[in-house]
This record gives structure tokens, C-alpha cells and sequence, in this order.
């Protein structure tokens, strides 16, 4: 039986691949309560280099995983692969970065572990 996501600490891997890379869990990107963060000046701070961006509340860790899945299935990605990163931007906002709604997400690979996060809209 599979142990549920919520207890994967940080750090540990989420899901591995059938292409063998791990989806890891990185506590530090996941959405918090952000009508709690009140203030522009204390979302822009939680959600800053120091905290690290944040997805949006829909974001639950079984998203994260079904997302990352399909966007690495998509672009063909394993072992061979090596270190490689690839930002998806979406319609709807992804998450917070610097205290400004994003729909940007990078997806980052050492070689062999897997995660993303909300970063800064490029496009204009």
C-alpha cells in the first residue's frame, strides 16, 4: 500500500518514474494560506527569495505529482537526460513570486531528481 504523499517529508521522493527520475517534495514551494498572509508587503516577503515562491492553493501534492508527470513524459525526459530545466506557462495563475500571481512553472532536473516551482512571468 502507498504511504499518502502528505507524509513524504521534504526532500524525499513523491514518485519515481518508469523513466527513473524521482518527483521530490519540496515543502518550501507549497502553497500556504495566503488571505492568512494578509498585507502586500507579507505576501511579497513569504513569497520571496528568502521562502521561496509558493503555487496556488489548488496545488495539492498528488497535482504536483500528476503535473510534473505528464510535462516530463511530454518532453521525453529520464536519466539520460542529465541536468535540464523547462518552464510551462499556463493560462491561470500558478503561484506567487514576489508577492505577484504568476503562470510560470520551472521544472528542474539534477540527472536524476525532479521538482518545480512558481517563478516570474517572462512573456509580456
Amino acid at each position: 500500500m502507498r504511504r499518502p504523499l502528505r507524509e513524504v517529508r521534504d526532500g524525499q521522493a513523491l514518485a519515481v518514474l518508469s523513466a527513473g527520475l524521482a518527483i521530490v517534495r519540496r515543502r518550501k514551494h507549497e502553497p500556504i494560506d495566503f488571505e492568512a498572509a494578509g498585507k502586500k508587503g507579507a505576501l511579497r516577503r513569504l513569497t520571496g527569495k528568502l521562502y521561496g515562491s509558493k503555487f496556488s492553493a489548488e496545488w495539492t501534492l498528488d497535482r504536483y505529482v500528476k503535473w510534473i508527470t505528464e510535462q516530463v513524459s511530454a518532453l521525453g525526459w529520464s536519466l539520460q537526460t542529465g541536468p535540464i530545466h523547462h518552464d510551462v506557462v499556463e493560462a491561470q495563475i500558478m503561484g506567487y513570486c514576489q508577492g505577484q500571481p504568476v503562470h510560470t512553472i520551472r521544472i528542474v532536473s539534477d540527472g536524476r531528481h525532479l521538482h518545480a516551482y512558481p517563478i516570474e512571468d517572462t512573456y509580456v
